[in-house]
């Protein structure tokens, strides 16, 4: 006779039974999450707060939200701060323009792409900048490689909803800033578009300035030297100008007026060609305008309000990355030292940033991270559209494609740091390029409003 353990089989009958009503419960879960309102799906989201606001831009649900991030992603169970994102939302199933600035986000801030494919953007505030700053302060931890870390634990966490075609954009130290996310993170997005995307090789690099020489028509370099050499030569007039601005302005002001006058006329032939569509023409002539007239002309491209506390203190940030990593140009000076007194262009760094960087800081720069990514999105960048304007000075440090990676360079005759899609000779070569890597249908207008994310609204050269 054979006996059986019914014991035994009580108990494997039951466990089987907790095994499907587990696996039952967790599709229910699963179709739950599906069937829920595109807030409480944020809401599920580990260590992030929402709150939904006004949208803009025609969207019909927007949302501020912040995410806690580690301050050192190596260390995962240190210290924490919260990272400001914004997102414009429309269906899950569309894609997603990821927009990773390289300054502070807004719920203003757009991108070209997003109007034209009508479609949703998550705005991320760079960390250390207003809205993500570690507290207290701890400024080894603002590196490129921490800041793609934080980009890709975004990416992480908001693809749990949205399925989608990710297309990452950004204008300026913004699109440098997308690039840096896809060299440590390639597959976190399907294609990348990288405006006026500079890359700069040591604290002084000297293709800035020789670049820069060469912009506008014969002799209208040499018109924009000579309205710095006048206001260097009649400093004591544009002092009181100076000061006349200062106390009627909003802005305070801490910075020498020396030191701010030097400063701020050392950025005029940059700025100028870098923002601006003045012609050579409008510089006014030394020879036969006063002061006053030669003031208001250079100002009205620097302003002087670009050294004001509340500037300067917003840019913080970015010159403690200029001087540790990312570089930046050097200033041509030999036709200047004779009259500058606050500025040393002889030091070994570049005094011009180092000035207006953090205080009490110790500073080291590493001069292999840039050109290591550069290499490799020369190599391996695929999918990546590059688009720069010819009179933009920050062109200088344009990428050069070799032919080995999946990628497009336009370099826009004419167009300067403000260049979009719609200004092209040629857009439909950048429609058709994310239409053949997406596989998705660009509206036949193609003609998607201009951006105006917060990058483009500085008038100062310390905005890259």
């Amino acid at each position: 006779m054979k006996y059986y353990n019914f014991k035994n089989l009580f108990t494997i009958v039951f466990y089987l039974l907790l095994v499907l009503t587990f696996s039952t419960c967790q599709e229910d879960d699963s179709d739950d999450i599906d069937s829920l309102d595109i807030l409480d799906k944020i809401r599920s989201l580990n260590g992030v707060s929402v709150t939904e606001t006004q949208p803009k831009n025609e969207y019909s649900r927007a949302f501020i939200i912040d995410i806690t991030q580690p301050v050192d992603h190596n260390n995962p169970d240190g210290a924490t701060f919260t990272q400001r994102v914004y997102l414009n939302h429309v269906n899950e199933s569309m894609p997603m323009v990821f927009a990773p600035n390289g300054y502070q986000s807004t719920t203003n801030s757009t991108q070209e792409i997003e109007a034209l494919l009508q479609t949703n953007s998550l705005h991320v505030t760079h960390r250390y900048f207003n809205d993500s700053r570690p507290n207290p302060l701890d400024w080894q931890y603002l590196t490129i490689k921490q800041s793609a870390d934080d980009h890709h634990a975004i990416v992480s966490l908001f693809k749990k909803i949205y399925k989608g075609k990710w297309i990452s954009s950004g204008v300026s130290k913004s699109g440098i800033t997308c690039l840096f996310h896809r060299r440590y993170y390639p597959d976190d997005v399907d294609a990348t578009i990288a405006y006026v995307a500079p890359f700069t090789f040591g604290v002084k690099d000297l293709r800035y300035p020789e670049y820069l020489s060469h912009i506008g028509s014969e002799g209208c370099f040499a018109k924009l030297q000579a309205v710095q050499i006048y206001v260097l030569k009649h400093k004591p007039e544009i002092l009181n100008l100076i000061s006349n601005t200062q106390q009627s302005d909003s802005y305070t002001y801490s910075m020498d007026r020396d030191l701010l006058l030097e400063l701020i006329i050392m950025d005029y032939p940059f700025v100028f060609w870098q923002y601006s569509n003045y012609s050579c023409e409008s510089i006014p002539d030394t020879a036969t305008s006063n002061v006053e007239a030669i003031y208001a002309h250079y100002t009205r491209i620097v302003p002087i309000s670009a050294c004001s506390n509340e500037n300067l203190s917003y840019f913080e940030p970015y010159t403690y990355q200029a001087i540790t990593e990312l570089g930046a140009p050097a200033y041509q000076t030999d036709y200047l030292k004779p009259y500058l007194t606050e500025v040393d262009p002889d030091a070994t760094g570049n005094p011009n940033y180092e000035l207006v960087a953090p205080t009490g800081v110790s500073y080291s720069f590493t001069s292999s991270t840039v050109p290591e990514i550069y290499s490799w999105l020369q190599n391996e960048g695929d999918r990546i559209i590059y688009i720069y304007g010819k009179n933009d000075p920050w062109s200088a440090g344009a990428i050069e494609l070799t032919g080995a990676a999946d990628a497009i360079f336009v370099m826009q005759d004419g167009a300067n740091h403000r260049v979009k899609i719609a200004d092209l000779d040629n857009p439909e070569i950048v429609y058709n390029a994310l239409e053949n890597w997406l596989g998705i249908d660009i509206p036949s207008t193609k003609n998607g409003k201009k951006s105006t994310d917060v990058d483009e609204q500085k008038h100062f050269r310390l905005d890259s």
